[in-house]
């Protein structure tokens, strides 16, 4: 079932999962170039990721397989040993096979990137689904999804009505499958993160099935293929190829800093005094201690910040902005009395930041990754050094009040 392309006992595996009657070849070009050969080309990828494909028994018709099955029953009666006889398995059967797989014959592998093709996907999804559902963590930590029809397919509607097959029967938008899927993926908070495919000459899965159903924008690739020639690419520079590479060379990057990452700290003291975010607090007057928890807080959620550079994790990053706005907010009303002032902004910048911690596996909960509490908290002051944001530890809001302070810095350093 698995098959090793490149073995060299790297840290990371990429996993190729062909779709419905394919096999090794749903990789190979016109030219007998495999897809995976023309990854395997990035050196980066190269050191750190071993390469393997995952293949399973789908044939389109199931006579010869059934004759097969009936004279293995026969051999059975005998006491006969003949050989296995092949079978369409359902997706979800075939799933059950991958975690199989994944567990025992990828297990040294830390993590696992998925790229699949067609049915694959949905194989791939479903064996995602069941770690989930069984608390089992789950090690594929990128999904390349390829004109996969998350929707279902069109033709597999009118398939299903022609020939008995379970595998057809699941490719269809109208079966039980495909909805299923549907409604277990966007209840995982969690999930892997998942880059959408689509051929723009695809007349099997068209784009509104191939881009998914997630709550939360994904990345979304349009390729300038049909429903084959997607996950044939001829070249090295073929869209395919080169979003492929981008997206598990940052895989690859987000996973040595994870296993780097550390708390920043402050390169002295002094560092940031002159940023909007530390005179605001000054303006407040808030305790000396609180001022630099705050600057190591903002360091950390800027060096986080840089990580993250794709269009969904920009989209992840706005949400979640925009959530810990709405905390300081709520907090920001809470303390302001009657006359219109704020008594001690130290307590409201705690208060603020309790509210983090505590909403952080909640209302603050994220996909990214890294992104803790204290990175929260520092984002929160990531809001403040936005003159366009209206994030104030004071009822004071002036500017023109930040420009002295900058001057009489200024003037006290000379």
């Amino acid at each position: 079932m698995i098959n090793f392309v490149a073995q060299n006992n790297r840290r990371n595996v990429i996993l190729f999962i062909h779709g419905f009657t394919g096999g090794k070849e749903t990789w190979r070009n016109s030219s007998g170039e495999y897809f995976y050969d023309l990854l395997h080309e990035d050196q980066n990828i190269q050191e750190n990721c071993d390469i393997a494909t995952f293949e399973y028994f789908s044939k389109l018709t199931t006579i010869l397989v059934d004759t097969k099955s009936t004279t293995q029953k026969i051999f059975a009666l005998f006491g006969a040993t003949p050989t296995k006889a092949p079978k369409n398995l359902g997706v979800e059967e075939i799933a059950e096979l991958l975690r199989t797989q994944i567990k025992f014959r990828l297990k040294s592998y830390e993590r696992v990137f998925v790229i699949a093709h067609s049915m694959g996907g949905l194989v791939a999804k479903s064996a995602i689904v069941k770690d989930y559902n069984e608390n089992i963590q789950n090690r594929i930590s990128l999904f390349i999804s390829l004109a996969v029809p998350h929707l279902g397919a069109d033709l597999a509607n009118l398939g299903k009505y022609i020939v008995s097959h379970p595998q057809v029967k699941d490719l269809s938008s109208i079966g039980d499958l495909i909805p299923h899927l549907n409604n277990q993926w966007i209840k995982i908070e969690n999930h892997p993160k998942i880059k959408y495919f689509y051929g723009t000459y695809d007349n099997v899965v068209p784009k509104a099935s191939a881009i998914g159903t997630d709550t939360i924008q994904q990345d979304i690739v349009s390729c300038d293929d049909d429903h084959t020639s997607i996950c044939k690419p001829s070249s090295e520079n073929t869209i395919t190829v080169v979003a492929a590479k981008d997206f598990i060379n940052q895989s690859i990057k987000e996973a040595k800093i994870s296993d780097d990452f550390e708390f920043q700290s402050l390169e002295d003291e002094k560092q940031f005094d002159n940023e909007y975010f530390v005179l605001k607090l000054l303006i407040a007057d808030v305790h000396q201690a609180t001022l630099k928890n705050s600057k190591e807080h903002f360091l950390n959620a800027e060096y986080a910040r840089k990580l993250f550079s794709s269009s969904s994790d920009q989209q992840q990053l706005v949400a979640l902005y925009s959530r810990i706005r709405t905390l300081y907010q709520n907090s920001y009303e809470y303390f302001l009395n009657k006359d219109g002032k704020i008594e001690k902004g130290g307590l409201l910048v705690n208060d603020v930041y309790e509210k983090i911690i505590r909403e952080d596996a909640n209302f603050l909960k994220s996909n990214l990754p890294f992104i803790a509490g204290l990175h929260k908290m520092g984002m929160l002051h990531q809001l403040a050094n936005d003159l366009d944001q209206d994030i104030w530890w004071s009822e004071d809001h002036s500017i023109a009040a930040l420009q002295e302070l900058i001057t009489a810095k200024h003037d006290n350093e000379h």
